[in-house]
């Protein structure tokens, strides 16, 4: 490379792709809890972890609270990171709750018939507990795998504690890792879709859904 030549040159990253992270500021009430240790209690195994039976946990009267602040964010991802209008509104389609014992994981997935996807970390410890997201095209060369950056890692962690609500593209690929702490880990996930009118007659791209 030329001298002085990375000094003058300018990155981009083009096509990024969004990751919101938030925390709903607020312990979980006493309700809530009982409410989690109820679906714990009637859960069913999962393909490597176990999950509620309830699939639409945020319909319940103790999720109401829950359910706000949840609906809140995925309107926020919609409007500022899908950009539409704001007469467009997005609604949760499905939610539930996801059990991972010690020793356990959760398969890389990604979430079919949805636009927005996330989850809501009820309980988890922050040293040991992440999701994972992962390129969905492969990198066409693997030089190296000790300098990643960026630009080349197939693979990125989020750390996630008690409280932290994490929104993204239902297409990203993620999963769980083999957990390695003492605890259940104990998280809400769920799925949103548009609703409203699209496109136009004129360009031939007209929707209502």
């Amino acid at each position: 490379m030329p001298a002085g030549a990375e000094t003058m040159a300018t990155w981009d990253a083009i096509f990024p792709t969004p990751v919101m992270r938030s925390n709903i500021g607020r312990s979980f009430t006493e309700e809530e809890l009982k409410f989690f240790e109820m679906l714990w209690a009637a859960s069913q195994a999962n393909v490597t972890n176990f999950r509620s039976a309830d699939t639409h946990v945020l319909d319940a009267p103790e999720m109401q609270s829950i359910r706000s602040v949840v609906a809140e964010h995925v309107n926020q991802f919609g409007w500022k990171v899908i950009s539409a209008h704001p007469k467009h509104t997005f609604y949760i389609t499905q939610s539930w709750v996801n059990f991972t014992q010690p020793g356990q994981s959760h398969f890389r997935h990604m979430h079919t018939n949805s636009l927005i996807s996330g989850s809501l970390y009820i309980y988890v410890k922050k040293e040991v507990d992440s999701i994972c997201f992962y390129r969905n095209s492969p990198a066409q060369l693997l030089v190296t795998d000790d300098q990643t950056n960026p630009y080349n890692t197939p693979i990125h962690r989020v750390s996630v504690d008690v409280g932290d609500l994490v929104l993204f593209p239902s297409s990203l690929l993620h999963d769980v890792e083999t957990t390695t702490g003492g605890h259940i880990r104990v998280s809400l996930a769920f799925n949103a879709f548009i609703k409203g009118e699209l496109g136009s007659e004129e360009r031939l791209n007209h929707l209502t859904i």
